[in-house]
């Protein structure tokens, strides 16, 4: 968190940790000045912050990025009437008196909607699920796995908040072995942890690097994820900004340690829910961060 508050304190806000950097903390408000700011990556989160506390501050901000990140928070201010200004990596927000008050539909989320996408290509029954957004900076996971070879499709597409969104279908598929460009990364690094396991069920090889942000998630989802998949027996390296994962042959099979990160817990349960597999997940609960209903709505399918 305090990669966030670090601006935030610039900009004239007050921050107390009850530890180290995480939750709890406390958050004094105060008279906000505008504000440049590089966030050193490429961080939604931190982005977002700053542009909302401009927009509540009534001040000018911007932020710049190494990458373009997930760009939800600007394309529903835009709809909304605020005035954003994306330039390459920079965005900008002038200020503004108010906003008009409306409606809103929340898209569906991708991040969540992949868990059930990815059960099904790896065989466990065709799945439709509606209202998806396939945002450009959020679709990474869909995009790489139809380079995969997964037979995927999105239609009904439509516009919510500025925000595109569709009706994703996935069946069963064969994938083959993938490097994931470096450059997508961004648009998928929540979804990483389960690209790892749709390559250790479907027996491929898989290659992730410039996945550095991983570190700095709920957990350090490239260690976890690489002591996981060892864990149930598949061969896999762990790099400085990434992992490897090589083709087993061996079953599936063994006890999941998910540090209390959601991510990790659904990512290692659609393989567990697969046939044949023998996977315990130490904390299933801790899905209810993100995904409530995810164990019931996986269940569904089977």
């Amino acid at each position: 968190m305090r990669r966030i508050a670090e601006p935030l304190t610039a900009m004239g806000a007050r921050f107390e940790f009850a530890r180290d950097d995480g939750l709890p903390m406390t958050i004094h408000g105060g008279v906000l000045s505008g504000i440049s700011w590089n966030t050193r990556a490429a961080s939604a989160q931190t982005k977002s912050a700053i542009l909302l506390a401009g927009l509540s501050g009534g001040v000018q901000v911007t932020v710049i990025e190494s990458q373009k990140s997930r760009d939800h928070t600007e394309r529903m201010l835009t709809s909304l009437g605020a005035p954003v200004e994306t330039q390459g990596t920079t965005v900008s927000l002038s200020p503004v008196d108010a906003i008009a008050p409306v409606d809103l539909t929340v898209p569906g989320d991708p991040s969540s909607a992949a868990y059930l996408v990815a059960f099904a290509v790896l065989g466990g029954g065709a799945v439709t699920i509606p209202g998806v957004c396939i945002n450009p900076t959020r679709a990474g996971f869909i995009d790489t796995l139809i380079e995969m070879g997964a037979r995927i499709e999105c239609g009904e597409k439509s516009a919510v908040a500025g925000d595109a969104v569709a009706t994703v279908r996935a069946t069963r598929s064969s994938l083959r072995d993938h490097t994931v460009d470096p450059s997508r990364i961004a648009s998928m690094i929540d979804e990483l942890p389960l690209l790892a396991c749709v390559a250790a069920a479907s027996r491929i090889a898989l290659e992730v690097r410039g996945a550095h942000e991983l570190r700095v998630k709920e957990s350090d989802r490239i260690a976890v994820v690489v002591r996981n998949l060892r864990a149930i027996g598949v061969e896999a390296d762990e790099l400085e900004d990434g992992f490897i994962v090589r083709a087993r042959s061996k079953k599936l099979a063994g006890r999941i340690t998910t540090e209390g990160d959601h991510r990790i817990a659904m990512s290692f349960g659609v393989l567990a829910a697969l046939p044949g597999s023998s996977i315990d997940i130490d904390d299933p609960d801790c899905v209810s961060v993100s995904y409530p209903g995810f164990w019931n709505d996986l269940k569904s399918l089977h």
